[in-house]
C-alpha cells in the first residue's frame, strides 16, 4: 500500500491535525488489529490500518470508495462499485468488529476508533484518562502586566485602549451568545439533553443473537438464525450503536458499551440506559412493559409487529417475515425516552420490528434533519415528559429508506 505508515512508526506530519497524537492512535490501532475481532482476518486489519494511517497523514479527503478498492483490495483502475461492492461490505464489517472490540468492559477507558456509517474516514475519540487534550489558551501577557501598562498610558491613549477593549468584549459576548443559541437550537442536543446533562455516562446495551437463539429453540429459529447470519451481534444493532455512540461522543458524552447477556439489572439501576434492539435484547422486551405501544415477536408464526398494550389482541403495525426479506414493503421502529420506574433511571429504547427497523431508529436518533422535523411537529411539552415515537421506513430490495414519524405518545 503506497503512502502508509509502517507499524510502530513515530514520524509526524506537521500538516496533520493529529500530528501530536500519532503514537496514541497507532498504539490503539495495534491493540485493535491484534484482538480476537480482527486477528484471524487479513482483509479487515489491512483496511482499518490504511484508513487510520491516511487520516493521520492528513489525507482523509482521499478516502473514497474507488481509491480504497485499488489501494486496499488490489482492484484495477477500471473498478466499478456498482458491480463490486467490496469496499462498502468491508466497511460494514469493520464497524461491526470495532463494536465487538469495544463492547468488552476491559476496553472502556481506551481511545476509541470509530467509523461512522456512510463514511470511510475514521473518528478518534480521546477518552482515556490522561489522554492528550487540546492546549489551553494562555494570555500573551499576565493580567498584572496589562494593568501596569494601562496605568502608564496617557489619557487619550487610555481612552482608545478602553474603547477598543470594550468593543472586543462586546464581540466576545456576541460570539458566546451565538454559540449558546446554536447549541440550544441544535436538534441533536434538544432531543438528547436529558442524557447530555446527566452527570453519569449512559450504559449502551446491545442485544445478541446467542440469547434469542437459546430462547427460541423450535420456535421460528430458522428465521431468527437466517436473519442473524450467524453473527454474535445483530448488524442492525451495531449500526444503531455506532451512530448513537459517535453522536454522543461529538456532544461530549461517553457511553459505556455492553451486550445484553453480560448486563445485570443492578447495572441498569446505576446510570442512564440506552437499550438497542428488540428481540435479541431481553432488557428491551422487559422494559417495554411501561410503554403505551410495544414490540411483539411471533404474534402468529413469522409475524412480528407493534400493539397497544390496552388492546393486545390486534397488531397496529405488522411485518410478515414468512416472505423473503427483499419482498417486505415496510419496516417499523419504536423509539422511547422515559423515566423507568423499574430502575429509577432515564431509559431510551431504540428497537425495530426487524433488523432494518433498528437501522432506521439509529438514523432517526442521530440525524439532525430527522430530529428537527420531529421537533417542529412534536406535541407541546415533549421535552419534559415520557415520550414514545413509532417510525415507518419504506423497504426497497431489503434496504431501509428514510424514517418517518407515524405516531407519538406522551405520558
Amino acid at each position: 500500500m503506497s503512502g502508509t505508515i509502517a507499524s510502530g512508526t513515530t514520524a509526524r506530519d506537521a500538516a496533520s491535525p493529529f500530528a501530536e497524537r500519532y503514537e496514541a492512535v497507532l498504539a490503539q490501532l495495534e491493540r485493535i488489529v491484534q484482538s480476537a475481532a480482527f486477528c484471524n482476518s487479513k482483509r479487515y486489519p489491512r483496511f482499518l490500518r490504511y484508513i487510520v494511517e491516511q487520516t493521520l497523514l492528513g489525507r482523509a479527503d482521499l478516502l473514497k470508495e474507488r481509491l480504497l478498492a485499488i489501494e486496499v483490495f488490489d482492484r484495477s483502475s477500471g473498478y466499478d462499485p456498482t458491480t463490486d461492492p467490496i469496499v462498502r461490505v468491508a466497511a460494514g464489517e469493520i464497524r461491526k468488529r470495532l463494536a465487538q472490540y469495544y463492547v468488552e468492559h476491559s476496553h472502556d477507558s481506551e481511545l476509541r476508533i470509530q467509523l461512522a456509517p456512510g463514511s470511510y474516514v475514521p473518528e478518534f475519540h480521546f477518552l482515556a484518562p490522561g489522554a492528550l487534550s487540546e492546549p489551553a489558551f494562555t494570555p500573551e501577557a499576565p493580567i498584572e502586566q496589562i494593568h501596569s501598562s494601562a496605568s502608564a498610558l496617557s489619557g487619550a491613549t487610555l481612552f482608545f485602549w478602553l474603547r477598543r477593549t470594550t468593543a472586543v468584549a462586546a464581540l466576545a459576548v456576541s460570539i458566546v451568545l451565538l454559540a449558546w443559541w446554536v447549541r440550544s437550537n441544535n436538534p441533536i442536543r434538544q432531543f438528547w439533553k436529558p442524557f447530555l446533562s446527566s452527570p453519569d455516562s449512559p450504559l449502551l446495551c446491545l442485544g445478541d443473537w446467542a440469547y434469542l437463539l437459546s430462547e427460541n429453540k423450535g420456535e421460528n429459529s430458522a428465521l431468527i438464525e437466517a436473519s442473524a447470519n450467524h453473527d454474535y451481534l445483530p448488524l442492525g444493532d451495531v449500526e444503531a450503536m455506532d451512530r448513537i455512540s459517535s453522536t454522543l461522543a461529538r456532544a461530549g458524552k461517553t457511553a459505556t458499551l455492553a451486550s445484553a447477556h453480560s448486563t445485570t439489572f443492578d447495572q441498569l439501576c446505576r446510570r442512564p440506559v440506552i437499550l438497542i434492539g428488540g428481540g435479541p435484547n431481553p432488557w428491551t422486551m422487559r422494559e417495554m412493559k411501561f410503554l403505551p405501544l410495544r414490540l411483539v415477536r411471533n404474534f402468529a408464526p413469522g409475524i412480528n409487529g407493534i400493539l397497544d398494550r390496552n388492546n393486545p389482541s390486534k397488531l397496529l403495525w405488522t411485518v410478515n417475515f414468512n416472505q423473503p426479506l427483499t419482498a417486505i414493503p415496510k419496516e417499523y421502529s419504536v423509539v422511547a425516552r422515559f423515566h423507568n420506574p423499574d430502575t429509577g433511571q432515564l431509559t431510551l429504547i431504540a428497537a425495530g420490528v426487524g433488523v432494518n427497523g433498528e437501522v432506521a431508529a439509529g438514523e432517526f436518533l442521530t440525524n439532525p434533519e430527522y430530529l428537527r422535523e420531529f421537533i417542529q411537529h412534536a406535541p407541546p411539552g415533549w421535552q419534559d415528559r415520557n415520550l414514545e415515537i413509532i417510525l415507518e421506513t419504506q423497504m426497497i430490495n431489503g434496504d431501509s429508506g428514510p424514517p418517518h414519524v407515524i405516531s407519538t405518545r406522551l405520558w
